[in-house]
């Protein structure tokens, strides 16, 4: 196999980027969990034999305690007062601030496990548990849970002892996003209230019930689903939060009544917030702040003595006579753990909230001190294994050295409990937990360097040898074979064992060894064909016009760096690619004014097409449902298709068949207009999805992408009709998934492409009067065309939005066929809108290359040269602390880009499908 073909190059090319893209999940997202770990408890008896954790899955917390006008009957009360009395009298309360992602999984495993989302866990499931880590039900005698099939398996499988967490669950097709929330909640609390009803007459159950070390979950996820629906400023949002707060006063007095012990606790929260657009994940405060209301067995009445500690977020609520006390989200598993006298699980970085406690200071001090054990034991653990797979290990400064060692400080701490200084026993247990977890960072970081050096080199390499494949495949015409020295050939051989011998030391699992094989074989193969890089540019150089060549070639290399950085920009901020739009609108003229000036209608279009490109760039990602911007795009893809069909039958001399077909797609795009409208009426009337416009949905989906393989019983062989065909096949699923403007983007994308596809064949027909000659010998030139290219790509991608908007949630198009909860056909339903617009470019390069006479495969070959130079940039931009939005933004632009190879091929494999039985007429009219 020669190792500059075509064939090569795309073969390692896939097989490189596919494994290099776990790349950043094996450094930046490797489980930060350890295990074997010993247990640490409170050495005091537990204030309560039972507690129940209530949790009211995205529910704000100033929707929890304000002052709300009801939207529906105008009146203006507080949502939960049976709660606010528990504020005002019997709890501790404050804002338990959540870390991001702020969504339902982490939430629920830094409030029951005490850690904050193992970011390993972003390439796995997340229904069920994806690594094993121990929670407070773990620690239990027994776990009672009731709720949503998306939260409750991951902690009952996840149990050592299967039998000790029982999961009563809804089904899945319960979770109806069109219909009425509060059934959900009403599940939870009726199989709660049958659990105790069963315990009057079953001897058995009552037993075990007045266990202790019982925990009760109820996970209430009927705000969540209301939030998403009709957003948390809405009628049903608003009641879902009244009938839980009804609800919890009937449960706690019928568990009142059971018991009649006082040994009961309760635990109120939420594991994330919701945006007024109904969505969750990033850092927002009304994501992270979540209420936080803890009464019963072992928590202090409001303290009433101190005013401070509100701000102007709780000032409005009117509960200023009481302390608010703010907790991180992990440290209310702690506080659980304490409460029902269990172990504190083994991973958990939560810290006991003192305030929290109804106790004597030395029982206070010896919880924390156990709290203090626990974090730092995992320290001890990860530090033990990390010592034991490196070559010369430098442990945690603060913790080792200078510094006083975890045994040492555990001795002080023992130390000044024994003379009875609660106080400064306390200061060191916090001292000694905040340089824990410091210490586990360190660790959990500690090969970065290595492993990122490894990946940047083989990146490099990547574009290194890209280029050396595209020179040696469509430059270099004389005899490129390599001359190599025994030196250049012994070189690589040695450094690649070098890297190995590394790597078996640090236990690396076998795949890491393909992060230094890739690499050496790259630079290799560079320095083994340096006479091919050496003459292709040479090549280059000679083929450029000009007096100063090579000062040309350097001016488009330096503007193409620039736009490819200026991508890497526009990924963060969208108005970069407005401005680069605004640019464009010159191109015709700069490219050559006088063939611009002399087809001016194309030009102005050209124009007017990148300004209202630029304006979509412009518009928050964020969007409110908008039915007459979707009838808007769809109206004019009727009407441009009506135009393009009139213009065409007449130049082209349509038949009937031909004609019937474009009036059948044409219909199409009506009929799903229509249904569309009718749908959304519909859901936003509160009536949920029609079953006929289900179906009806469906069928004009999959209708519009079959209709066009009708076109092979009357083959037209024009380009343009071929454009058209496309371009109305895909019309009806951006009408019925568009939530306001992607039909208009839709619509202005497609038409920018077709104008791009004249411009060019009219600048490259002035320059080559030649009809006759079959392929042009490529220059630097075409680098233009690739980034152009490379350019509209990422438009398609963001003209409308931005990859991470798959995570922010936004199902009102979504629900227009796929009703109930279904995250995996909903996020595939997202992704296939998110692609079509990707077809219609992959037809116009291919109509280019065909119309230009570029050599097959050479633009696409372009584009595998420079993509990786993004690669590398969305590479050391991944983040594994922060939002939902920044991790996951980062994963997705990092595998996006990196895909690219992979993705390339498909284009171009797809752009010859579409052009399949095209014919070119060199000079048209």
């Amino acid at each position: 196999m020669e190792l500059l073909s075509r064939f090569t190059l795309l073969l390692i090319g896939v097989v490189f980027h596919l494994l290099f893209t776990m790349s950043i999940f094996d450094i930046y997202f490797v489980s930060p969990l350890v295990h074997g770990m010993r247990h640490f408890s409170s050495p005091h008896p537990a204030p309560a034999q039972r507690l129940f954790l209530v949790v009211g899955d995205g529910l704000r917390a100033d929707k929890c305690f304000d002052n709300i006008t009801h939207p529906t009957t105008g009146e203006t009360d507080y949502l939960a007062p049976y709660i606010r009395s528990k504020v005002l009298k019997d709890a501790t309360f404050g804002i338990s601030h959540t870390r991001m992602p702020t969504e339902s999984r982490p939430g629920h495993v830094a409030l029951i496990a005490g850690f904050y989302e193992d970011v390993a866990a972003v390439a796995k499931g997340w229904k069920e548990n994806p690594v094993d880590f121990d929670s407070v039900f773990n620690q239990s005698r027994h776990t009672y849970s009731w709720g949503s099939p998306d939260i409750l398996p991951m902690f009952a499988s996840g149990a050592s002892d299967k039998d000790r967490v029982d999961a009563i669950m809804y089904s899945s097709d319960s979770e109806d996003f069109t219909r009425g929330s509060i059934a959900l909640d009403e599940f939870v609390f009726e199989r709660v209230h049958d659990l105790f009803d069963r315990a009057k007459t079953d001897p058995e159950l009552n037993a075990r019930l007045r266990q202790d070390k019982l925990v009760f979950f109820l996970h209430l996820l009927g705000i969540d689903t209301a939030g998403h629906s009709y957003r948390p400023y809405s009628a049903e949002y608003y009641d879902n939060i009244k009938y839980i707060d009804r609800e919890i006063e009937k449960l706690e007095k019928k568990v009142e009544s059971f018991y009649n012990d006082g040994k009961t606790a309760w635990v109120f929260t939420a594991d994330h917030g919701m945006s007024d657009f109904g969505s969750h994940g990033d850092g927002h405060p009304d994501n992270t702040r979540t209420p936080l209301v803890v009464w019963g067995a072992g928590i202090p009445k409001p303290d009433t003595s101190s005013r401070g500690d509100h701000d102007g977020f709780s000032e409005p609520w009117d509960l200023n006579s009481v302390k608010r006390n703010d907790v991180n989200q992990a440290d209310i598993a702690s506080l659980m753990a304490y409460l029902v006298g269990v172990n504190y699980p083994a991973n958990s970085v939560g810290e006991l909230p003192l305030e929290y406690i109804d106790a004597p200071i030395h029982v206070k001090c010896g919880a924390l001190e156990a709290n203090a054990y626990s974090i730092s034991e995992q320290y001890l653990v990860k530090e033990s294994q990390r010592a034991n797979a490196e070559i010369r290990f430098k442990p945690f400064p603060p913790l080792s050295g200078d510094g006083l060692s975890v045994a040492d400080r555990r001795n002080r701490i023992a130390s000044l409990i024994e003379n009875e200084d609660y106080l400064s026993a306390i200061d060191e247990c916090e001292e000694l937990m905040s340089l824990s977890l410091s210490g586990l960072r360190y660790l959990q970081t500690y090969n970065w360097l290595f492993m990122r050096t490894l990946v940047t080199f083989g990146f490099l390499g990547w574009i290194g040898y890209a280029i050396t494949c595209f020179l040696h495949l469509y430059i270099v015409e004389k005899d490129d074979r390599p001359k190599t020295s025994v030196a250049v050939r012994l070189f690589p051989a040695v450094t690649l064992a070098v890297l190995c011998a590394v790597l078996y030391k640090l236990q690396s699992p076998l795949h890491h060894y393909m992060y230094a094989i890739f690499p050496v074989y790259f630079w290799d193969v560079i320095l083994m064909h340096n006479r091919t890089f050496k003459m292709g540019i040479g090549t280059l150089i000679s083929r450029q016009p000009g007096r100063k060549p090579a000062a040309s070639i350097i001016a488009i290399v330096v503007f193409g760096v620039a736009l490819l950085e200026s991508i890497v920009w526009g990924y963060f901020d969208r108005r970069v690619f407005s401005f680069c739009f605004a640019v464009a609108t010159m191109w015709p003229w700069i490219q050559n004014a006088s063939v611009a000036s002399w087809n001016w209608k194309l030009s102005l279009a050209w124009a007017f097409l990148c300004l209202a490109l630029a304006v979509f760039t412009l518009l928050p990602v964020i969007k409110e449902e908008s039915i007459s911007q979707i009838m808007a795009g769809g109206a004019l893809m009727v009407l441009g298709g009506l135009y393009y069909s009139w213009s065409l039958a007449r130049k082209l001399k349509l038949t009937v068949f031909p004609l019937v077909l474009l009036g059948v797609q044409l219909g199409l795009i009506a009929l799903c207009m229509a249904v569309t409208r009718s749908s959304i009426i519909s859901l936003q009337a509160r009536q949920g999805l029609p079953l006929g416009n289900q179906i009806v949905g469906w069928a004009v989906v999959i209708l519009s992408l079959t209709v066009p393989f009708l076109y092979s019983f009357a083959a037209i062989p024009d380009y343009r009709f071929r454009l058209l065909v496309v371009f109305l096949a895909f019309g009806p699923t951006f009408v019925i998934l568009s939530i306001s403007s992607e039909g208009l983007f839709y619509v202005a994308f497609c038409a920018l492409l077709t104008v791009w596809v004249e411009l060019e064949y009219l600048f490259f027909n002035n320059y080559h009067k030649s009809d006759k000659e079959p392929a042009r010998r490529l220059s630097i030139s075409e680098f233009r065309l690739s980034l152009f290219f490379f350019f509209l790509t990422q438009i398609a991608f963001f003209g409308t939005g931005n990859i991470a908007s798959i995570s922010s949630f936004f199902l009102d198009s979504v629900v227009r066929l796929v009703p109930i909860f279904d995250p995996f056909s909903m996020g595939a339903i997202l992704i296939f809108k998110i692609l079509v617009p990707f077809a219609f470019l992959s037809l116009s390069l291919g109509i280019l290359n065909l119309r230009l006479g570029v050599p097959k495969s050479a633009l696409f070959t372009m584009v595998l040269c420079i993509s990786d130079i993004l690669t590398l940039n969305f590479f050391y931009l991944v983040v594994d602390e922060g939002s939902w939005l920044d991790i996951g933004t980062g994963i997705s632009h990092f595998c996006v880009v990196n895909g690219l190879c992979v993705f390339m091929l498909l284009l171009e494999y797809l752009s010859d499908v579409l052009v399949r039985g095209v014919v070119i007429k060199q000079k048209t009219t």
